[in-house]
């Protein structure tokens, strides 16, 4: 007997996606995976997105909020995009590199802590809040925002580093130490815990208050006080960047080409 082939689900699924990468996939079609809101992580087809005149109204960009419909073949294959509708395109992100770059790095991070069928909605907000602050701040405080996002992001992610006592003694880390952040034990060592130690590196105290206030203190707070020094945030970025690196064993390529562009309009 002929078995018929399995179709799209009828009962497709609205919620709000953030295209994160567009990949090839046959002559006018290609596959889209979205940071949702609703669904997590989602890998879906977009038939005919290609062509000059389609169904989603213009070519789809990474870095946009959509409204989407998305519908699954079975339990295990990909969705299909039925619909994309543009819910915000923050279009500095595209005229600035160093807005674009951050912004890849976020969508990056973001689309790396989330899981297909485990949506994560602070995350996703999160993630939301800060494409949206990246599109309008002045350029000066673009480095502030990948800061702020990259704090926040650890700690929602459930891989926030161990700051306030040593992980290997317990006791509490004394003024002027200069202790060791040591990813495969989770936190901070002291010097004296930390000889040996693979992959641990000094920590100052700036770098640490500073992210203790990314951590602690309201995003609009920190958004609209008096700006940290460049160089401090530029510590707390690669601390936070090199912590997610080993803890998920991946690099984020946006990483090197956000710090040269954020150094450049320093200048």
């Amino acid at each position: 007997m002929r078995q018929s082939r399995p179709r799209f689900s009828r009962r497709a699924r609205a919620t709000d996606g953030l295209l994160v990468k567009v990949s090839e996939y046959a002559e006018s079609s290609a596959v889209v995976t979205l940071l949702t809101g609703g669904l997590g992580l989602v890998h879906a087809v977009a038939k005919g997105a290609k062509r000059l005149s389609n169904s989603f109204k213009g070519p789809l960009d990474k870095g946009v909020l959509y409204r989407v419909r998305v519908g699954r073949r079975g339990r295990e294959g990909l969705y299909l995009l039925n619909s994309a509708t543009v819910r915000e395109a923050f279009p500095a992100l595209r005229r600035e590199s160093a807005r674009f770059h951050a912004a890849s790095l976020v969508l990056e991070v973001a689309s790396d802590l989330t899981r297909e069928g485990e949506p994560h909605v602070e995350l996703f907000r999160l993630t939301v809040f800060v494409l949206k602050a990246l599109d309008r701040a002045p350029s000066s405080r673009l480095g502030l925002v990948a800061s702020l996002f990259l704090a926040r992001a650890v700690v929602l992610s459930g891989h926030a580093p161990e700051i306030g006592h040593c992980v290997a003694c317990g006791r509490p880390l004394r003024s002027g130490e200069r202790p060791l952040l040591a990813p495969l034990r989770g936190g901070l060592l002291h010097p004296a815990c930390a000889q040996g130690e693979p992959g641990a590196r000094q920590v100052g105290a700036a770098t640490l208050a500073c992210l203790e206030d990314l951590w602690e203190t309201p995003a609009a707070e920190i958004l609209a006080a008096e700006p940290y020094a460049p160089e401090t945030l530029r510590k707390v970025r690669r601390l936070l960047e090199d912590w997610l690196q080993q803890v998920l064993e991946r690099r984020f390529m946006a990483a090197e080409p956000m710090e040269r562009e954020i150094a450049r309009d320093l200048r």
